[in-house]
């Protein structure tokens, strides 16, 4: 998958993310914990851990938050 593709699929956990629909402050950075069909919603949903506005290169030094975004309004990003 290119960077910037979207749509309603899975988004295997380990996978780097951006999310970019915040109002103000840019784009977030995350991997995906869990992704799963959500069949009320009839797409996928997915936990994404968040670090900011940057992927940390080493273990970062605080606790990420984890927030629940449709798979749709992700990104998923190549090494």
């Amino acid at each position: 998958m290119r960077d910037n593709q979207r749509g309603d699929r899975f988004i295997a956990p380990g996978t780097p993310v951006r999310y970019d629909g915040l109002e103000e402050g840019g784009s977030q950075y995350g991997i995906v914990i869990h992704c799963w069909s959500d069949d009320d919603l009839g797409a996928h949903d997915c936990y994404v851990a968040f670090f900011g506005a940057e992927m940390p290169a080493f273990k970062p030094a605080e606790t990420p938050y984890v927030l629940r975004y449709a798979a749709s309004s992700l990104s998923v990003l190549n090494d």
